[in-house]
């Protein structure tokens, strides 16, 4: 790479600041919550280094966090932070789950269940989130640090539209 080549960076820190929810000592346990808003459709956050800092004020040596994200169209998974990988999945979700087909989600002449007077039209994140990931990870904590692979990050992603969310770190051992 030379010096006209732009560096690429594939996700970022989300902007905010942490909330603690819960604290105690002994046992060591900390649950801290993350508001932000996303900006765009199937975005990543890379969340790594929020949940090494929860885990370094909770006192946690051994023990594990867990990050969680209490939205439907949203999913927490760990991977790789590079970006011609998180295009390329970008691209396959979209392909397999396109937001331009019927879903019955949508269809507020047939739904009747967990309507809300501004819902949204989403029913494609909500099968892309049910195929890509889960709410949550935990990952394990040894001497403060946690156990992840060389190029592993915990992502959380965006796959629905911009709008406010919450992510909780919860830390927890001796």
């Amino acid at each position: 790479m030379n010096e006209q080549t732009p560096t690429r960076q594939a996700t970022r820190r989300p902007a905010g600041s942490l909330t603690v929810l819960a604290e105690s000592k002994s046992p060591a346990i900390r649950t801290e919550a993350l508001h932000f808003s996303s900006t765009q459709p199937l975005e990543f956050w890379d969340v790594t280094d929020l949940a090494r800092e929860v885990v370094a004020r909770s006192g946690v040596r051994h023990g594990q966090v867990t990050v969680y994200s209490p939205h439907t169209t949203t999913t927490v998974v760990i991977n790789e932070s590079e970006t011609g990988f998180l295009n390329d999945f970008r691209r396959l979700i979209s392909a397999v789950v396109p937001e331009d087909v019927y879903y019955e989600h949508d269809d507020h002449a047939v739904r009747t269940e967990n309507l809300q007077e501004d819902e949204f039209i989403n029913g494609h994140a909500h099968c892309r989130q049910m195929l890509v990931g889960q709410p949550s990870v935990t990952v394990p904590v040894v001497d403060g640090e946690l156990l992840l692979g060389q190029w592993q990050r915990i992502l959380y992603a965006e796959l629905d539209q911009a709008r406010d969310r919450r992510i909780f770190f919860h830390a927890q051992g001796i």
